[in-house]
């Protein structure tokens, strides 16, 4: 990666955490609406209404999509709550529908930020509304200083629930062990490469070496044939988790290849070509701000497409 564009990535991430930034945008409604516009690239809206619109479009391509309000670090217990009653109304909406589909959500989104405890109670009532409409529930991953604790709400959640997925980071030093116990459990694992930035204590550098770990794990998964959402966006990995699965015969029921909405779609469309089942991240919600950001930094070159949507440019 060359300088400008290592330049470009941190300058967005320190943006994406500038709350003056942020409120500054939040106040003014016309500086609000264009960037609006760019960030509907890669959301499906900023209401449940809006984001099942974009889901039908989803669906007509013949992808499953999981469905996210988007949100983090909550530290309000009433603000708390009421994300949750608004993951329950996705649920329901998932059900009116009849769509193919799952819920996404963070933990600290529903209270872990707050405790621990208030996190479980309502992850608790989430997954068992969802099991009981026989959907998955899949939670993300979080900060290096939250991981131990999604962890072991995830355990706790699959003791009782068997439709609880997790997401796990393979430029992470800690995942062997990480998936070595999350394979003990029913729940799907999304597999990513990690995007947070952690020091070199935690984490192998971005590039070969993690490039190298993923491919790793992504063998360890699929070879246990346990239920797998293969979650990349690198032409490199896709080609070699499917050479990988045609080559060792493995059983594709337990598989899905999961892409972020907006981003290379034409790629998810290849692996559903390919046989594969194939789902899109769809978030939705008013804090599109942080996300938005993130999508950014993980390819400057988006900056250029977000200013084309944001003044209309075909």
């Amino acid at each position: 990666m060359n300088s400008p564009q290592l330049k470009a990535i941190q300058a967005l991430r320190s943006i994406s955490r500038n709350e003056e930034i942020k409120r500054y945008l939040l106040e003014n409604p016309s500086l609000y609406k264009i960037v609006l516009k760019a960030a509907m690239r890669f959301i499906g809206g900023e209401t449940l209404e809006e984001c099942f619109v974009t889901a039908k479009i989803i669906a007509e391509k013949g992808h499953a999509f999981t469905v996210d309000f988007m949100g983090e670090s909550t530290r309000d217990e009433k603000m708390a709550n009421e994300a949750t009653e608004e993951f329950l109304k996705v649920i329901e909406e998932i059900k009116r529908t009849q769509s193919n589909a799952s819920v996404s959500l963070d933990l600290s989104h529903i209270g872990m930020s707050i405790s621990t405890k208030l996190a479980y109670k309502n992850a608790s009532l989430i997954v068992k509304k969802a099991q009981e409409e026989h959907l998955e529930v899949t939670i993300s991953m979080e900060g290096i200083d939250r991981i131990d604790d999604i962890l072991e709400l995830h355990k706790r959640l699959s003791e009782k629930y068997d439709n609880v997925g997790i997401t796990l980071q393979a430029y992470l030093h800690r995942t062997k062990k990480d998936i070595t116990e999350a394979l003990k459990r029913s729940g799907k694992i999304r597999l990513v490469k990690g995007a947070f930035e952690v020091s070199k204590e935690f984490a192998l550098p971005w590039g070969e070496e993690t490039n190298a770990a993923y491919k790793k794990y992504l063998e360890i998964i699929l070879s246990s044939n346990h239920s797998i959402s293969i979650a990349s966006h690198d032409e490199q990995m896709l080609a070699y988790a499917d050479s990988f699965i045609k080559e060792n015969k493995i059983n594709t029921d337990n598989i899905e290849f999961e892409m972020l909405h907006g981003v290379t779609p034409a790629l998810l469309s290849q692996m559903h070509e390919k046989g594969y089942k194939t789902k899109e991240y769809l978030p939705y919600g008013k804090e599109w701000y942080l996300y938005l950001c993130h999508r950014l930094a993980e390819n400057p070159l988006n900056i250029y497409q977000a200013l084309a949507d944001a003044v209309e440019v075909k």
